[in-house]
């Protein structure tokens, strides 16, 4: 599959692309707006004998993600796509990958702080562990690379915002209260660019295995028996395990801290046979940090599809929330200062 590109079509759409490839005749769909991905667009669909179904288009290829939930199976607590009627996990249409996935009926985990309990969060470390003893498939590469989830590395970004918002070479038009707001933070950010460089070039040898690549709660679904599911696969890839957990060890969510309770849950579940390494998962958190800030900055500035041109305020909110006293950052810099 190509890179994306501004020709794509348009995921604006109201409706789903046809399920033909799977058998399956749509009599009912409901878009999923929300969420910063302007790349990809979710339908929750209902067919003729009333089985629901997510169906994803996305100008993303998250190929290797879809091949790795299809060989762990549902049995491993991961969503797997439906088979097409020829035995693809995926079609490709006009620049657009197509997949569908058994919709879990279900409560966000995420959603209205609800969390999971203890048990569930035990349950969860063994759906991570299954993952990354699961041998990556041979079919298809991962697109992502390591803890890196995008295509410019994050002090680039941190480069460039720099130069957009601070001096005498500050852009026209840029948001004053984003250019105030970023004056306020940017020497805390060049801090965690400093400190990811440095356990870098520290950092020695570690197997790396197949990863979820983003396995915090708002990728998790608690069905009506009380099982949660890990959905959304598209940042999967072959890395040190340290990607995975660093989002139990230390939090992604502000509004869902990880308490030390739940993570001694998740280690249950995981085993307590791998022991993960503490300045990996600080550097890792260092970098997710600053491409969840630098995103969503980016995303302020305009770079939201159709379906999420409403959501300005909410978007700010989740950027006071990664930089307030319960965000990634903070959380970072709490790790550092105990150290």
């Amino acid at each position: 599959m190509s890179a994306p590109s501004s020709t794509l079509p348009s995921l604006s759409s109201r409706r789903p692309p046809a399920l033909g490839d799977w058998g399956l005749h749509a009599v009912d769909e409901t878009m999923i707006v929300g969420g910063l991905d302007p790349d990809a667009a979710v339908w929750q669909v209902r067919d003729r004998a009333g089985d629901e179904w997510a169906v994803k288009a996305t100008r993303r290829d998250c190929r290797f993600g879809l091949a790795l939930a299809a060989v762990l199976g549902p049995g491993s607590g991961v969503v797997a796509p439906l088979p097409t009627l020829a035995g693809h996990h995926w079609v490709e249409r006009g620049g657009l990958l197509v997949s569908v996935s058994p919709w879990v009926l279900g409560d966000d985990a995420a959603e209205d702080a609800r969390g999971l309990d203890l048990a569930q969060w035990a349950e969860l470390g063994a759906v991570v562990r299954r993952v990354h003893d699961q041998p990556p498939p041979s079919s298809v590469a991962p697109l992502r690379h390591g803890v890196k989830r995008t295509g410019r590395r994050a002090r680039v970004r941190l480069r460039d915002l720099d130069a957009r918002f601070v001096g005498a070479a500050r852009a026209p038009g840029v948001d004053p209260w984003l250019a105030d707001l970023w004056h306020a933070h940017r020497d805390r950010l060049r801090l965690l660019e400093t400190t990811a460089l440095r356990l870098k070039e520290a950092r020695g040898a570690t197997a790396r295995v197949s990863c979820h690549g983003d396995p915090h709660l708002g990728n998790v679904v608690v069905d009506p028996e009380g099982r949660p599911w890990l959905i959304d696969l598209d940042e999967a890839t072959v890395a040190p395990r340290e990607v995975d957990l660093v989002l139990v060890e230390l939090g992604v969510l502000p509004g869902l801290p990880v308490e030390p309770e739940h993570r001694a849950a998740f280690r249950t579940g995981y085993g307590d046979d791998v022991v993960p390494d503490h300045d990996r998962i600080t550097r890792f958190g260092c970098v997710r940090a600053l491409e969840d800030v630098t995103a969503v900055v980016l995303a302020l500035e305009g770079a939201n599809s159709a379906q999420h041109d409403g959501d300005r305020a909410g978007v700010q909110a989740g950027l006071d929330a990664l930089l307030g006293p319960h965000g990634l950052v903070s959380l970072v810099e709490a790790r550092l200062t105990a150290s």
